[in-house]
């Protein structure tokens, strides 16, 4: 009997190091407190020192043979918070900006997404979407920033009211979305703010079953990742379109543990 017991004991012993040594593994960045940001493309009036970079082969997780290296696209994301807004900004290299175009599925576009949780008590390792989990389309085609909101892979009943918005392109979802792009000698910056009620149903008229409006606190840590689509040549070839993400593969759209985490700093 002591045997089988101590058998069983270095069994979870074994179990336990594997999970901690699978959270240590899990990529985490930094979101600042938002101090004076302007949204207007430029990146000066933001703390640069916590990005989420993509720019190797291992984060290629769509087409990596068409994927023609960091020149060909790689980025660096940025996330900034305060008690009102979530602020994302974007310092990418790709050789052919701002190709989106609008026969194309949205996932198909030039874009950027974020995927991201409000719920600082969710299970990182959770391998299925939670009612506070969202997947952010931003279109970039200049002149055009359409948004879109892909709730499809949340289960029916963990919607609560809130449900895919945009995803046939051509509107733009989220009522406080503002941003604005700034093209470089290598490709373009982008920063755009996100009111956090634009991730709630609070402006339903139901009393429950609805997504809480989250209030950040420093400290919180919430799930997220960051990806992006290439077209390199936007007709003909948009069969084959790279797309890259900060980690994961492309379970990440289906499995939040594959995600990274942000946390909310000072």
């Amino acid at each position: 009997m002591k045997r089988w017991m101590s058998i069983i004991i270095a069994v979870l012993m074994v179990m336990m190091l594997a999970v901690s040594a699978a959270a240590a593994e899990r990529p985490g960045i930094v979101a600042h407190k938002a101090d004076g940001i302007v949204i207007d493309g430029k990146l000066e009036d933001w703390n640069l020192d916590s990005p989420a970079v993509v720019e190797n082969p291992e984060q290629v997780i769509r087409d990596v043979v068409f994927w023609q290296g960091p020149n060909d696209c790689s980025v660096k994301f940025y996330l900034a918070w305060n008690e009102e807004n979530l602020y994302v900004a974007a310092d990418v290299t790709e050789d052919t900006p701002l190709g989106a175009i609008e026969m194309l599925p949205i996932d198909g576009e030039d874009n950027l997404k974020l995927y991201i949780s409000t719920d600082p008590a969710a299970d990182p390792e959770r391998t299925e979407y939670s009612s506070n989990d969202f997947q952010i389309y931003f279109v970039m085609n200049e002149g055009y920033w359409d948004t879109a909101i892909d709730r499809s892979m949340v289960p029916k009943d963990s919607r609560l009211r809130f449900v895919s918005l945009g995803m046939d392109g051509g509107e733009s979802v989220l009522p406080g979305y503002e941003c604005a792009v700034e093209k470089t000698v290598t490709g373009f910056t982008w920063e755009a703010v996100i009111p956090w009620a634009d991730l709630s149903s609070e402006n339903t008229m139901a009393k429950k079953n609805k997504i809480e409006l989250y209030t950040p606190k420093a400290g919180d840590v919430l799930s997220c990742d960051f990806a992006i689509t290439d077209i390199s040549y936007p007709c003909p070839g948009t069969e084959y379109i790279p797309q890259m993400a900060w980690c994961g593969s492309q379970k990440i759209n289906s499995s939040p543990a594959e995600w990274g985490s942000v946390t909310l700093g000072e």
